[in-house]
């Protein structure tokens, strides 16, 4: 195979490469998965806390990621991300949320279920009174008989009935069912109080035994607010206790905004390095215009793969990665033309330097981008969150960079130096100090 037929084998793999690439772009507004950062949408980083006879361990870190992410997934959120940080944080990311508010208050609910007798001597005070006086430290209920790990599912409910108030439905399981059972059939006519996280919300009369295993928690103020408990019985307690690290609130005005400034940068980044290219390099520069649109649409394209196949969500630091790497990729063509220009002052032809300047150049330039790619695999390796982001935009430009001197920079010159009529480098290149300085072909 002669070096013009490899050329174009290349070019044709790349042809390949942009088109697989288009078509995952496409369509162009549901391509690439956003960030919170530029969709807007609430970030909660939890830290786990060790409490008396509750100490933090990894299974119980497992089990409170679980149930966040049941409680994320029960409130519709598209996309959330939610993943452990060490040994006792844990993030959450809810891009898109339009109700940040119930949603901190829904995944931070530790949602302890308990059932106890209330005392005798307070048998006629309200739920309220009885909350003020366990606020206070009387023993106004017994011990716990029975918790909501034992509930099998809740239900909100207006109670079958029109206007009337709104009620969480629970049914016990079966060992839940036997233990509800014997408690009702031993405290008829006293009253049992259901208590969450603390708070008694209703301690009806127990007027017969119950034993099909079905309770009612009343006394709920609205139909959401009944959904709520019903969501967080339904995916469980929360077996340690987390306290918020850090929560950063994006609004989707501000998102869209910094997404806006995003792309603007990075079209006037790009615009600004392929004019400066086609001033300096002239025929070389319009080379570059080519290859940073196909550079372009390469890294697009493997960006919303990502997205696509792994769930991976592009954030304003790895816009910022690109940005970085497009300037990169620029430097690249620089090193290599500049490595030409020295071959041709050697009184080199043009077919001649493009064949060892362009290796000498190459090199060069893989080796500054080896450096930098193995710095961003440590930051992805260690960073977190958007420092992720970054460092992964940044190597897939790199990579790119390194492919694209290979199927689309070195086939081109090599073709160029064959195939166009190239009797000067002027014609691509500026000429100055060069005249002259070049053999005759």
């Amino acid at each position: 195979m002669t070096d013009r037929q490899k050329h174009l084998l290349t070019l044709g793999v790349l042809i390949v490469l942009v088109a697989v690439s288009i078509f995952m772009i496409m369509p162009v507004s549901k391509s690439t998965k956003l960030g919170l950062d530029l969709k807007g949408g609430l970030s909660i980083i939890y830290v786990a806390k060790d409490t008396p006879g509750a100490p933090v361990t990894d299974a119980k870190m497992q089990q409170a990621e679980f149930v966040l992410r049941q409680r994320v997934d029960a409130l519709g959120v598209a996309e959330p991300e939610i993943q452990r940080e060490g040994a006792r944080n844990i993030m959450v990311q809810l891009p898109g949320i339009k109700d940040p508010a119930k949603a901190r208050a829904i995944l931070g609910k530790p949602a302890v279920l308990q059932f106890a007798i209330v005392q005798d001597q307070y048998f006629a005070m309200s739920e309220s009174q009885l909350n003020q006086l366990k606020k206070e430290g009387k023993p106004v209920l017994g011990p716990v008989l029975l918790t909501g790990d034992k509930v099998s599912s809740a239900k909100a409910t207006f109670g079958g009935q029109v206007a009337a108030a709104p009620e969480v439905n629970l049914t016990f399981d079966n060992q839940g069912t036997v233990k509800f059972g014997q408690i009702t059939a031993q405290n008829v006519k006293k009253r049992l109080a259901i208590v969450l996280d603390g708070q008694i919300i209703t301690a009806p009369t127990i007027d017969e035994p119950i034993p099909d295993g079905k309770a009612v928690i009343n006394g709920i103020k609205s139909i959401d607010e009944a959904k709520n408990i019903a969501l967080v019985l339904n995916t469980g307690a929360i077996p340690v206790t987390l306290d918020v690290l850090q929560m950063d609130q994006v609004g989707a005005t501000l998102g869209a905004d910094a997404l806006h400034a995003g792309v603007i940068a990075g079209i006037v980044g790009f615009a600004l390095v392929a004019v400066y290219m086609l001033l300096y390099y002239q025929g070389l520069g319009l080379v570059t215009w080519l290859g940073l649109s196909i550079y372009s649409t390469l890294v697009w394209g493997m960006i919303a793969a990502i997205g696509r196949y792994y769930g991976w969500t592009l954030t304003l630091p790895g816009i910022a990665g690109l940005i970085i790497s497009i300037g990169m990729a620029a430097d690249s063509k620089i090193i290599i033309f500049e490595r030409l220009k020295e071959e041709m002052r050697d009184k080199k032809t043009f077919r001649t330097a493009v064949d060892s300047g362009f290796w000498h150049g190459f090199r060069t330039s893989l080796d500054a981008d080896l450096v930098t790619i193995f710095a961003a695999i440590v930051l992805f390796l260690i960073g977190i969150g958007p420092i992720k982001g970054f460092a992964l935009t940044l190597i897939i430009g790199l990579l790119m960079d390194i492919v694209l001197m290979l199927m689309f920079t070195r086939p081109i010159l090599g073709l160029l130096a064959q195939i166009w009529p190239v009797k000067s480098p002027a014609f691509l290149v500026r000429l100055g100090r060069m005249r002259g300085a070049v053999e005759n072909v």
